[in-house]
């Protein structure tokens, strides 16, 4: 595997991870890589440590969905380019290095790739494609090809929540469906479908640690809506609805990420490029906090393990922002980085 020259710090066995940082990896869909980034967890500071490239592509896709398992020593690329496939990468946290353990074909470019809770199942959705898949991860932490197909119209994330059900956003078709694993966890079965209003583009969906409420943002109308969550069936309930925009602005709304306390919840929204925070009430309702500003076209953004920075990405920008997140959910901005071509998604590791 090659790594790119424009590295800012060694990154060879010897360079330990400081103490109180985090790793960022970030996919750069414009040149197909990996960026691998230190981040302060005390301070908010961060640093481009090295860029891995995905074997065997060539040019760039339009965003790159990347994923870490619990214990933050594998991560999984889906490539959305020529030849769609989902990467699966081992990460040394001592050293600061990924290395590739191998790649499997997938039936369209995905938008959404994570694992779900047992481990060895990885779970992906392709908006383009409308289709949902299974595919097996090893032992050894590698995923294996698909051992479900499944049509899923316009699907944008597939993702399962604490209570074991499994739930698909229909960005194109405005409604969430259900599902639930087979016995084997080889296969999904729907359940439950909840509808959301005409035209407004359901993208992504969190859930509390406890399952009981999920929060949902939607891309064409920028709102964010609180479900109460069903336990025995999965169904979802609306509660309540907010606004990131004011009325009559045309909203291009993007990720959702609620913080490790379960206190703040926070959205991005890429056409007044704009972090917007919402504190949870103890009856799990949002109260807007604040309104930042972020790197241009924030596409992506995460909440790093200690609950105490947010890292936000400039897909058009190509940069990475951080902000430090105040006892009332404000964000106060720290310090940026250029991380490559169109950055697209972020995950941390502790």
């Amino acid at each position: 595997m090659k790594t790119r020259s424009e590295t800012l710090h060694p990154t060879n066995s010897t360079a330990p991870n400081v103490s109180g940082a985090s790793l960022l990896v970030i996919g750069l869909a414009g040149e197909g890589a990996l960026a691998l980034c230190e981040l302060n967890a005390q301070t908010g500071d961060i640093s481009l440590l090295d860029k891995v490239e995905l074997p065997d592509v060539e040019g760039g896709c339009a965003g790159m969905p990347v994923s870490v398992n619990r214990a933050g020593s594998r991560v999984y690329a889906g490539w959305r380019g020529e030849k769609p496939r989902v990467f699966s990468f081992e990460l040394d946290r001592q050293a600061c290095s990924l290395t590739c353990l191998g790649q499997a074909d997938l039936p369209e470019g995905v938008c959404y790739a994570v694992p779900a809770s047992c481990e060895s199942r990885l779970l992906s959705s392709s908006y383009k494609g409308s289709k949902i898949t299974i595919s097996p991860i090893d032992a050894q932490g590698k995923v294996g090809e698909p051992v479900m197909i499944k049509d899923a119209q316009h699907a944008h994330c597939l993702v399962e929540a604490p209570n074991g059900f499994v739930y698909a956003t229909s960005l194109r078709g405005d409604f969430i469906q259900t599902y639930v694993f087979d016995d084997t966890r080889s296969s999904l079965r729907p359940v439950a479908r909840r509808e959301v209003p005409s035209g407004s583009g359901p993208r992504h969906i969190v859930f509390s640690d406890d399952g009981a409420v999920a929060y949902l943002v939607s891309e064409f109308v920028g709102t964010l809506t609180l479900f109460d969550v069903v336990a025995k069936t999965g169904a979802l309930n609306p509660k309540q609805t907010i606004a990131l925009l004011p009325e009559g602005e045309k909203a291009w709304a993007s990720e959702i990420c609620v913080t490790p306390s379960g206190d703040f919840l926070y959205a991005s929204e890429r056409n007044s490029s704009q972090i917007f925070g919402c504190r949870l009430k103890a009856n799990r309702e949002m109260e807007r906090v604040c309104a930042v500003k972020a790197p241009e076209c924030p596409r992506a953004f995460c909440v790093d393990p200690s609950g105490r920075v947010l890292v936000a990405l400039g897909e058009k920008s190509g940069e990475a922002w951080t902000y430090q997140i105040g006892p009332s959910g404000d964000l106060d901005f720290v310090s940026h980085v250029n991380v490559g071509v169109a950055p697209s998604w972020v995950a941390a590791v502790s």
